[in-house]
């Protein structure tokens, strides 16, 4: 009896540590509100541009080499709107570099937010607009990209990458 109390006790720890906060966009759209995992976007029908966004990106491969060699050196805090035209084209893009990278899933941290840019998480990074992508290293912030990419995706994360290099070369 003590054991599947135990159980469902962490059971119910997992599942709401897991959820996150669900309404709906002024567009209609599905908005996703908390940490979000890739899975949910895989696996649910409301996100099927995620999937689609993925299987279409195809990133600069010399980009996507720089970005692969330096994959155990950064992770990326992505601030979304799953209700947002550009956080739904650049999202699965990052997803996609990230994977051909050979990144691990814990690499990327997501978060949702509303329409008031709110995100229901202490996640400890102001952002005026989504999708933001913060790369950090060690806690540190190495940069961030939006909407106003220089380049491509890949190819801005590889010029934060290779300048931070340079710096701690220094």
């Amino acid at each position: 009896m003590r054991l599947k109390l135990l159980l469902m006790g962490a059971c119910l720890l997992l599942a709401t540590t897991l959820s996150h906060a669900q309404s709906t966009a002024s567009n209609g759209r599905k908005v996703l509100k908390g940490k979000i995992e890739m899975k949910t976007l895989m696996n649910d029908s409301s996100f099927a541009w995620f999937y689609a966004g993925v299987n279409k990106y195809q990133p600069n491969e010399n980009m996507l080499n720089y970005i692969k060699d330096n994959r155990g050196k950064f992770t990326v805090v992505a601030i979304i709107g799953t209700w947002d035209d550009e956080s739904r084209r650049l999202l699965p893009a990052l997803y996609k570099i990230l994977i051909l990278a050979g990144s691990p899933d814990e690499q990327i941290i997501t978060y949702g937010a509303d329409e008031k840019l709110q995100t229901g998480v202490q996640v400890g990074y102001q952002t005026k607009k989504v999708p933001t992508f913060i790369i950090v290293r060690d806690g540190k912030e190495l940069g961030r990209l939006s909407t106003d990419l220089q380049d491509t995706l890949e190819g801005d994360i590889a010029r934060i990458l290779l300048k931070a290099n340079r710096k701690d070369k220094d």
